[in-house]
């Protein structure tokens, strides 16, 4: 599970990296931009859940 967490984190740094390139390079007007900062800054409620199972998961597998 830590593998799985760790692969999230680093998509999730390679996505704002991605945005940060965008925004230096003149791209801030293009849907991808929208699409990458839709998932990074406004989708705060699924990231929560998706901690939440993670945990659980985790949580469970150290039960047995």
């Amino acid at each position: 599970m830590e593998n799985t967490i760790d692969l999230i984190h680093q998509q999730t740094r390679v996505l704002q990296i991605t945005l940060q390139w965008l925004d230096r390079n003149k791209h801030s007007n293009k849907p991808i931009r929208g699409l990458i900062d839709c998932i990074l800054n406004h989708s705060q409620d699924l990231v929560k859940k998706s901690e939440m199972e993670l945990t659980k998961i985790t949580y469970k597998g150290k039960e047995k």
